[in-house]
This record gives structure tokens, C-alpha cells and sequence, in this order.
């Protein structure tokens, strides 16, 4: 609540109007710099400062008196910088969401103002007054005041100050609803400027005219209006403008389906708004930017990155509201991406947070998302207690909107249930909720662009209303003949379904069997290559979260622990086993290995046969307390294989860890992981051939981030880095004995 007071308060005249006395002491003039950035240290400096002693100016020049003159100023303050204190004092509470102290404020620098009879100063005063009227939805108030002001303003009175009451009486109008004179009022000022060549105060004009036809629902017109006022601002340093427009043009883009502008506009808000300074704007631009990406490109990965963003933000501001905000978005997300335990977990706690400050209408968008998730899960009896508590939340406060999810909800759970009664009258709640929208939408455009002539509306609603009653009739006459053609032809139905069914099952078994060969390898019955392809693209996705997630929240300088262990095993026995043993006994063994290392591997781990000899065993590090064991594990695995025939069972293993880089884990994919892996197990056959046993080779790249240097050839880029110690390499021998020169692919040149 108190953001969206702040955002009213700010921008409804564009740059505050403050009393016209300029020469004003350091204290002052930063406060007038932190006035929307951070309202709160403003509100303190102009307490801190008008502590001082208040004092007469003719004192300041009188020259009988020897003094210092900038030593007094530093001391006291004059009549002038009073009022301009309490002025802004008012604005910055105002932004902190503090209305009543605000008013007190105000009302001392108009106070001041007619004591010393200062109509120019006590004219902008009344204005600041009419802001808070505005903001507090009172725009008959702000009438007043205006009248009041314009009383006060003379020819002689500054121009600013006229520009910016005629600015804001053509608001108070927009919200009287009186649109046609709100409308001719913002393009005459905006005429004017333009003429005037005032690109501030025409953008001012344009961004309120763009809120105009989007009150009408005219939302093309709206964002042509909020695009022209960011063209007009360019480069300058109107922060907090450009931010509100950008954000508004990226929600109607978002609305109508353009979604790549609709990320632009999101993008350059949340700029904006960083710029700016101000952290609470700042956390609702990151929430505004994240839901864009999810909604607009599908991308919900990267919508948690900005909402994690915006949960550290608020977590430093101990902000309650926006952090309970962020755990229902953040859960969304997970449940976007099918992540269940970290979409409830955070779902959870979004519910109860709402719950406890009493905002209920959050409460029910969390209980819908819960229900979404375990209807997913295909956890019905659960998903139907959050649906119908927020039906009952939705029902108290006569909540249509969320209303109609909820029984649109309730009719698809109901469905999967097999229920169609339920089913059945949920689907007509839903309809008869969604009309009853659409016909107060259509009556509340009406009352607002035809406000000026009230029998002509009373009568096009009577007429909306006529046909309205005539269109359900006519609805309920075609339910009562379609519900009697169903309950005719449903045997047929019925029959045509369980058929389809048992053909369908029978496919889906021949599928599911077709498949399983496709990623088995026929020899070891052991998962394939395409298998372990079809896998890798999820597990590095799912990895490379974890790291960015592990990136952003991270307290202090402590190691990425949830790596996964890929290990690529050269077996030689099986490379020329036929060979050496003949079809049949090769097979048998083959088959017997596959058996054998099914029944030995770790429950959590997977193996997959590569042919040509080459296993690769994938392992999570949460799983591994010792890789050093682990090796020695798979070593004794295959040396245990029992067999009759003497097999060559000395291993040479390569291994590496992803993300390779954690602080830069999309630096590298599949086939250069692969080609580090490769190189590993390069090195791991050099040495085994130098020393005529077993051996293994770990390449591990230090904790910084060195994406950059693994640009190019990535063999050779990664040998160099070995070299210079950005990859570390752990082996079972000695690793200086790697001539890494040897492994590098040398190139044949052709003339």
C-alpha cells in the first residue's frame, strides 16, 4: 500500500511544485535529490533542519552588525527556506506512504505562507496539498485547492508554477471522470510545450494522456502515447518518468501479445528504476520484469534470476509485503518448470505470509497455484481443498475475478476426476461470473466516455441489460437441447471411448517397448548413448540453476558443493572381446557384464554403455563422500567381474564435474563438456600406458570465472589452461609425468 501511494503522490505534476525561493543550504538541496529515491533520509534532513532557529532576513543584511554572515546562515534559517523545508518534507512523506503526517506538513507551509503573505509560495503549497487530495482519492478536495491557488497566482507569478497547476487541474478532472475536458486539457499543454520547446513538460502532458486512453480501455492509443513520451525524454535524466512509462508499455504489450517488446519495456524500467535509487520501486519493477519474461517468452528459469533479485532487495528492507509477493512468484515459476518441491515449499510460505497480514486476496491467488500443483501431481483430494477454501475467501469478498478462476479450476479438476456433475455446474458458475463481468465492463466504459449526457446512459444499460437476459434465455434453451442430445447418443459415445481406449493403451505399450530399445544397448542391456543424450540437455539445465541460484545467493565465499560427477570409463577387454573370443562367448560375456554392473552400481548413480569399450558413469557430488572411493569402487567392480576367460581389466578413467565453471555455467555445453571429458581420459591412457597399470585423471577448474578464456578451440584452450593453473588436475600418478603438449590436436596443413 504505502508503494502505491508514493507512485500517485510523484508523478501526478510531474516535478514536484515547491515554493520559488532558490538559494537554499546543503541539507535542503539534498533532500530535494533524495525525494523520490529515498524518501525516508529526506524526511530526516528536513527534520534536522528545521531544528534551526528561525530568523527575520532583514537581520542577515543589516549592516551595523559585524558578523559572519555564512557562519549565521549555517545556523539559522529564513522565512523563505521554512516554507520550502516543510514543502518538501511533505512530498517525501508522502512517498514514504505517510499521509497524515504529510498533511500536517503542508499545512504549516501554507500557514507560513499567508503570515508573511507569500501568495506565490502559499499557491504552491495549496498544489502539493491538492497531490495528497489526489492520492488519498478525494479529487473534489483537489478541486478546491486549485480553485484556491489559482486565486493566489498573479501575471507576475512564476511560469512553472502555472504550467504546473494547469497540469494538475486537467488530472483532478481525469479523476472526476470528466474525460472529454481531462483529454482537451492534456493536449493543449502538450501543444503548448511542444511550441514552447519544453520536452519535460510535453512529456508530462503525453504520459498523463496515455493514462487517459488507458482508462478507456483504448490500449493501442495508450501505448503509442506511453512510446512518445520515452522519445521525448531520450537521454535525460528523468529516471522516475521513464521508468513509470516504460513499465506501462511493457504491460500492454504483455496484454496484447507482443512479447519481445513487452521484455524491452520491462527491461528499461527496471534500468530506470535502478538508476533512480529507490529500492522499493526498484523490487516492484524486478516483479513486474519477471512475471513479462515468464508470461511473454516462456522463460520462466529466467524470471526466477530477476525474482531472486528482488528477494534479496526486500529481504535487506525487512519488506514483509513484497517478500511474500516474491515466494508466490518464485513458486509459480518452480511449478512452471515442473520443479514440485520448490514450487511447494515456496507456495507454502507465500500462503502463510498472506494469511498472517490479513491480505486475502494474495491468500487466494496462492491457494490456486497450491491446487494447480498438486492437480499436476495428481494429488486431487488436496488440490480440491485449496480450491474451495478460495472459493469460500473469493465468495466473502464477492471477488468475481478470482471467482471465476476458481470454479474454472474447479470444473477442470473435477473433469479429470471423472465427475461430471461437478464438472457441470462449476462450468456454469464460471460462465455466469464471466458474463456478469463483461456486462459491467461494457457499463463501466459506457458511464465513463458517456458521462456528460446521464439519460442516454441509463438507457444503453437498460438496453445492454434487455439483450444481456435475452442471450442467457437463449443460452439456457441451447444447454437443455445439447444435455438431451448427450444423454441419446452417450452409449454410443461410451462405446467409441473404451474401444479407443484399449487401442490406445496397446499402442502406448508397443511405443513404450520400441523406446526402451531405442535407448538400451542391445549387447550389456545397459542405457545407450542416446539414452544419455536425451537426458543430458534437463540434468545440465537443472545443474546450471542450481549453480546461478548458488551465484545469487551467496552469503559468504564458500565452494559450489552440488556438482554431478560424469566419469568416462575405458574397459579394454571390451574393445575386441569378439575378436579374441569368438561370437558367442563375446556375447554371453556382454550380457553377463551388463547383468553384473546393474546389480553393482550405486542406487542414485547411472551407467551407460557407449560401445568401443567406453562406459560413462554419472554420479551426483551429494552422493559422493570420497571420489577418491568412488574410483576405487568401480576399479574393484570390474575387477571382480567373474569370468572364465583372462580379461584385461585394467581401467583408464576421465573425470570431470558440472557445471565445469560455476559462476559461468552456460559457457560451455554438451560437446565441449565432452571434449574437457575426453582430454581427461586422454591423459588417464598416457599415463597408463607409461606405467602398464590402472590409472585416472580429474581436471577441475579453480573457483573464479574465467568464461572468456575457454573462447575457441576448446581442446586447446582448456591444455592451456592447465598450464597456467586456471584447471587444476588431480590424477591417481604423478601428474607432471602428462606431456599435455602430446594430447593437443595438431592440424594438417595443406598447400
Amino acid at each position: 500500500m504505502i508503494l502505491s501511494v508514493a507512485v500517485l503522490v510523484s508523478h501526478l505534476a510531474g516535478t514536484p511544485v515547491l515554493s520559488p525561493y532558490q538559494p537554499e543550504p546543503v541539507e535542503l538541496q539534498r533532500a530535494r535529490q533524495l525525494m523520490l529515491s529515498r524518501p525516508g533520509e529526506c524526511v530526516a534532513l528536513t527534520n534536522f533542519f528545521l531544528q534551526r532557529k528561525e530568523i527575520d532576513p532583514a537581520k542577515l543584511v543589516n549592516s551595523r552588525q559585524d558578523f559572519d554572515h555564512q557562519e549565521m546562515a549555517k545556523h539559522y534559517r529564513t522565512r523563505e527556506q521554512s516554507q520550502a523545508a516543510w514543502q518538501i518534507q511533505a512530498l517525501c512523506q508522502a512517498n514514504e506512504g505517510l499521509m497524515l503526517p504529510a498533511d500536517v506538513s503542508i499545512n504549516r507551509a501554507i500557514t507560513l505562507a499567508k503570515k508573511y503573505r507569500q501568495p506565490d509560495t502559499e499557491a504552491a503549497s495549496l498544489m502539493i496539498k491538492a497531490k495528497l487530495a489526489l492520492a488519498q482519492q478525494n479529487p473534489n478536495l483537489a478541486s478546491t485547492l486549485l480553485d484556491d491557488a489559482d486565486e493566489q497566482l498573479t501575471n507576475n507569478s512564476s511560469r512553472n508554477l502555472q504550467e504546473a497547476l494547469h497540469l494538475l487541474q486537467a488530472s483532478t478532472l481525469l479523476h472526476r471522470h470528466k474525460t472529454d475536458e481531462a483529454r482537451l486539457a492534456f493536449e493543449k499543454i502538450r501543444v503548448q510545450a511542444q511550441e514552447n520547446n519544453q520536452p519535460i513538460l510535453q512529456a508530462w502532458a503525453n504520459y498523463l494522456l496515455a493514462e487517459y486512453y488507458q482508462l478507456l480501455q483504448q490500449d493501442e492509443l495508450a501505448l503509442s502515447h506511453y512510446v512518445e513520451t520515452l522519445n521525448l525524454l531520450g537521454k535525460r535524466r528523468q529516471y522516475y518518468l521513464k521508468a513509470m512509462a516504460a513499465e506501462k508499455a511493457a504491460n500492454i504489450n504483455a496484454a496484447l501479445g507482443s512479447g519481445e517488446q513487452a521484455i524491452h519495456y520491462a527491461n528499461l524500467a527496471s534500468s530506470e528504476f535502478e538508476l533512480l535509487g529507490n529500492p522499493n520501486l526498484l523490487i516492484s519493477s524486478l516483479l513486474n520484469l519477471g512475471r513479462v519474461t515468464r508470461t511473454s517468452s516462456h522463460d520462466a528459469s529466467l524470471a526466477l534470476v530477476y525474482f531472486f533479485n528482488a528477494l534479496d532487495l526486500a529481504k535487506n528492507m525487512a519488506d514483509t509485503d513484497h517478500i511474500a509477493q516474491l515466494y508466490l512468484e518464485i513458486g509459480h515459476s518452480y511449478r512452471v518448470l515442473q520443479i514440485d518441491a520448490e514450487a511447494r515449499h515456496y507456495l507454502t510460505l507465500a500462503r502463510t505470509s498472506f494469511e498472517r497480514s490479513q491480505d486475502v486476496p494474495r491468500q487466494i491467488d496462492a491457494l490456486l497455484q497450491l491446487g494447480q500443483l498438486y492437480m499436476a501431481q495428481d494429488e486431487n483430494g488436496l488440490a480440491l481443498l485449496q480450491f474451495e477454501q478460495a472459493q469460500t475467501l473469493a465468495e466473502k469478498l464477492n471477488d468475481v475475478p478470482r471467482l471465476i478462476e476458481c470454479h474454472r479450476l474447479l470444473a477442470e479438476l473435477f473433469e479429470l476426476s471423472d465427475n461430471p456433475t461437478q464438472a457441470l455446474a462449476h462450468h456454469k458458475a464460471y460462465h455466469d461470473y464471466y458474463a456478469r463481468v463483461s456486462q459491467l465492463n461494457r457499463l463501466l466504459t459506457q458511464s465513463l466516455v458517456q458521462d456528460s449526457d446521464q439519460q442516454l446512459q441509463q438507457e444503453r444499460e437498460l438496453a445492454g441489460l434487455r439483450q444481456a437476459n435475452e442471450q442467457a434465455l437463449h443460452e439456457k434453451q441451447r444447454f437443455t437441447l445439447l444435455a438431451s442430445s448427450l444423454g441419446l447418443i452417450l452409449p454410443l459415445l461410451l462405446y467409441g471411448w473404451l474401444r479407443n481406449h484399449a487401442r490406445s493403451r496397446r499402442l502406448q505399450q508397443q511405443n513404450k517397448e520400441l523406446h526402451h530399445s531405442l535407448l538400451t544397448e542391445s549387447r550389456t542391456g545397459l542405457p545407450n548413448w542416446r539414452q544419455l543424450m536425451h537426458r543430458l540437455p534437463q540434468e545440465m539445465a537443472k545443474s546450471q540453476l542450481r549453480s546461478e541460484q548458488w551465484y545469487l545467493n551467496e552469503a559468504e565465499a564458500q565452494p559450489f558443493n552440488d556438482k554431478i560427477y560424469y566419469l568416462l570409463l575405458h574397459v579394454p577387454f571390451m574393445v575386441d572381446l569378439s575378436e579374441r573370443l569368438g561370437l558367442m562367448h563375446a556375447t554371453a560375456i556382454q550380457k553377463e557384464l551388463g547383468t553384473y554392473l546393474n546389480s553393482r552400481i550405486h542406487p542414485e548413480a547411472r551407467l551407460y554403455d557407449l560401445r568401443e569399450g567406453q562406459f560413462i558413469y554419472v554420479i551426483s557430488q551429494r552422493q559422493v563422500n570420497s571420489l577418491q572411493q568412488t574410483i576405487t569402487s568401480l576399479e574393484r567392480m570390474f575387477a571382480e567381474f567373474p569370468s572364465p576367460f583372462k580379461l584385461d581389466q585394467r581401467l583408464a578413467i576421465g573425470i570431470i564435474g558440472h557445471p565445469f565453471l560455476p559462476k559461468a555455467p552456460h559457457a560451455l555445453d554438451d560437446m565441449r563438456l565432452g571434449d574437457i571429458l575426453y582430454l581427461a581420459m586422454a591423459a588417464a591412457h598416457q599415463i597408463a600406458n607409461q606405467t602398464g597399470d590402472k590409472a585416472w585423471v580429474e581436471l577441475l577448474a579453480v573457483d573464479c570465472q574465467q568464461a572468456a578464456f575457454f573462447h575457441g578451440d576448446i581442446r586447446h584452450c582448456c591444455i592451456q589452461a592447465i598450464l597456467k593453473g586456471l584447471v587444476k588436475v588431480n590424477s591417481s600418478h604423478k601428474k607432471q609425468h602428462i606431456d599435455w603438449h602430446a594430447l593437443a590436436p595438431e592440424l594438417v596443413m595443406s598447400i
